[in-house]
């Protein structure tokens, strides 16, 4: 993140502190199914459900903002993953562009518990759940969230009224493109990535989101062009360029995404 942005992200955060304000983000930790089986994987999401105008953060917040943290406490013969995050969206915020999420947002972790773990039971899962929320100003949020889960037989569990929200969440999560004949290439603070057109047909809209911070310019326009058969993604590499940045890493959002009949995936592709 630049140091004119964070400085001006903390200052707005602080003035924003003493303001009493409704609840712009609204946290909730829900479960996909009614408890957890011995030995078996089971999968909690962090519910925000965003104000009008309101936002949060991806893992890679652009170019300001902070991405979303969750620290668990969890009970002995639990384990927990990473969140899993959606495609996010491009946020003009005056002349900057920041990534993240509006509206009602699912983040999904996987748990794993241990097989030794006692039927007949419960557990408590706990979670920190810590946030910054922006609109006219930036404030950071953070709320303690907590699950009590029976521990019974696989057969037995049961999906909750909420499992179809981690259905839709984990369409959402990028997986791997699988790009044809892809390619990137840097040409001073110029990188184009070229691929295949895919079988689904050329993208009328093509937005590319950095998986590593300092690597792309997020307020940068994005160039897409057709070349015959090959698609072309120009984008201007963050200044000064980084010595190490040898990959292109990052989601691809083809025509809007799954929502608008279009397509998600990601890529990691040898810089040359």
């Amino acid at each position: 993140m630049r140091a004119a942005a964070v400085s001006l992200l903390l200052a707005v955060a602080l003035q924003a502190s003493a303001l009493q304000l409704g609840p712009s983000v609204k946290a909730s930790l829900w479960s996909e199914r009614d408890g957890i089986a011995p030995g078996q994987q089971f999968t909690l999401g962090l519910r925000l459900l965003h104000a009008p105008g309101w936002h949060s953060y991806w893992t890679v917040p652009g170019d300001s903002g902070l991405p979303t943290r969750l620290s668990w406490r969890l009970p002995p013969g639990i384990r927990a993953g990473k969140i899993q995050w959606p495609a996010p969206l491009r946020l003009p915020i005056g002349p900057l562009v920041d990534y993240g999420y509006e509206g009602d947002t699912l983040l999904l972790t996987d748990l794993q518990a241990a097989p030794d773990l006692p039927l007949g039971g419960e557990v408590k899962i706990g979670a920190r759940a810590e946030w910054l929320m922006c609109h006219d100003v930036c404030i950071p949020a953070s709320e303690d969230l907590m699950v009590t889960l029976p521990v019974r037989e696989a057969a037995a569990l049961r999906a909750t009224a909420n499992a179809p929200a981690f259905e839709r969440a984990r369409e959402r999560i990028p997986r791997d493109a699988k790009l044809a004949r892809v390619s990137a290439t840097r040409a001073g603070t110029r990188v184009t990535l070229r691929f295949a057109a895919p079988a689904a047909g050329v993208p009328h809209r093509l937005e590319f989101f950095p998986l590593e911070p300092g690597r792309i310019e997020p307020a940068a326009p994005q160039t897409l062009r057709v070349n015959a058969d090959t698609v072309l993604l120009e984008l201007t590499a963050a200044q000064p360029v980084a010595s190490d940045f040898r990959t292109l890493r990052g989601v691809l959002e083809a025509d809007g995404g799954l929502d608008a009949g279009g397509w998600v995936g990601s890529i990691e592709v040898p810089l040359k």
